[in-house]
């Protein structure tokens, strides 16, 4: 018996089987122990640290470098968007079909980049703030959320590029780790497997369509399946265009430039000898290091990470922890203000974040 119309609760055994509630995700068990062993890497990199040369260093930092550090992070931010706008409509604008719905505007998609990438940063749940920005782009413009996806596919397979190509081009000039040279080599396979993935999948997409319907018409939600693929594979779009795809290089290779500069200036503003290699070898072991979850904001790990790159050069324990704290500040910290604003734009409640976040990420659905 369904429910009556002032609300009265349905009779045991009838209408449909609620499906049983999940726990939060604050409460999941690999969110705990990335927790842990974040804390715990941090009290690691404290140890043998001379604090009063840290504090030292901190206090004498020119902090104008910091601030100029901070404006090419924006500038870094303002162009990741932009190339995510070029990504989700590649076609010129007089001949621009929207994905579907309304088209999001470049100012909106570099408003909802950036809150995702805020909450990438502050909560330890790997990928949320991709998902957010999925959810928000879905919102936004009625677009298919596969194809949101398949265009943020597209944004880490150009950045997994230039990564590959930054380690390749550090074996010229750094005597690499181990421990580094052996998950680099990890990273440049991965890199090369999907580039190659990435390049059939654009060739023959009609043809891996056509056989994943085929293959699913006689599974449940089979063809739902196989329509979510094929608007996936419709966001690698902009790949296929040279043009686009020459603009998309380009704008990549320009956003892991001004990534570097921000290094580069954190150390004039420590007054540290600057180096371009230095500046290139941080980011590199930044981008593997901060994917694993850990504490939130990344608090620990990124200081940690930034002693353990300048150690490589022999740079004091408690110079190379001070360089993480600025670097931190102008970077991560900046972003994640700035991504909380941009949640407030989005009519978001930042008081209500953690329940906002369950809601629209793990307790909807959609195509």
């Amino acid at each position: 018996m369904a429910s009556n119309l002032d609300g009265a609760p349905e009779t045991q055994g009838s209408g449909p089987r609620q499906p049983e509630r999940q726990p939060p995700w604050w409460l999941s068990r690999r969110l705990w122990l990335g927790l842990f062993l974040g804390l715990g890497a941090f009290v690691l990199a404290l140890v043998d640290i001379d604090f009063g040369e840290m504090a030292a260093a901190l206090r004498s930092a020119n902090l104008s470098w910091v601030a100029l550090a901070g404006v090419t992070v924006l500038i870094s931010a303002v162009a990741k968007g932009w190339r995510w706008h070029l990504l989700l409509y590649p076609a010129p604008a007089a001949e621009r079909q929207p994905p579907a719905g309304a088209r999001i505007s470049r100012p909106r998609l570099i408003n909802i980049w950036t809150a995702g990438t805020g909450v990438n940063l502050a909560l330890p749940v790997p990928r949320a703030g991709d998902l957010l920005r999925v959810y928000l782009a879905g919102e936004a413009g009625q677009a298919s959320k596969s194809l949101v996806l398949g265009t943020i596919a597209a944004e880490k397979l150009l950045d997994m590029v230039m990564l590959a190509v930054c380690f390749l081009g550090l074996l010229l000039f750094v005597a690499m780790p181990q421990e580094l040279a052996q998950r680099q080599t990890s990273t440049v396979g991965v890199a090369l497997a999907l580039t190659a993935a990435v390049a059939l999948a654009l060739w023959q997409r009609e043809r891996i369509v056509a056989l994943a319907s085929r293959l699913l018409r006689h599974i449940p939600h089979g063809q739902r399946a196989a329509g979510s693929l094929e608007r996936g594979l419709a966001g690698l779009t902009a790949l296929r265009q040279p043009g686009r795809l020459l603009s998309l290089a380009g704008l990549t290779v320009g956003i892991w430039f001004v990534s570097v500069l921000t290094n580069y200036l954190i150390f004039l503003a420590l007054d540290m000898p600057p180096s371009w290699v230095q500046s290139v070898f941080v980011l590199v072991v930044l981008q593997i290091g901060v994917a694993a979850p850990s504490t939130p904001g990344k608090i620990g790990l990124f200081q940690v990470l930034c002693r353990w790159a300048l150690g490589v050069f022999g740079v004091p324990a408690a110079l190379g922890l001070a360089y993480g704290v600025l670097l931190y500040v102008a970077a991560p910290l900046l972003l994640m203000v700035l991504g909380a604003a941009a949640l407030v734009i989005e009519g978001w409640r930042i008081g209500r974040l953690p329940a906002e976040l369950d809601t629209a990420l793990f307790r909807r659905s959609g195509p």
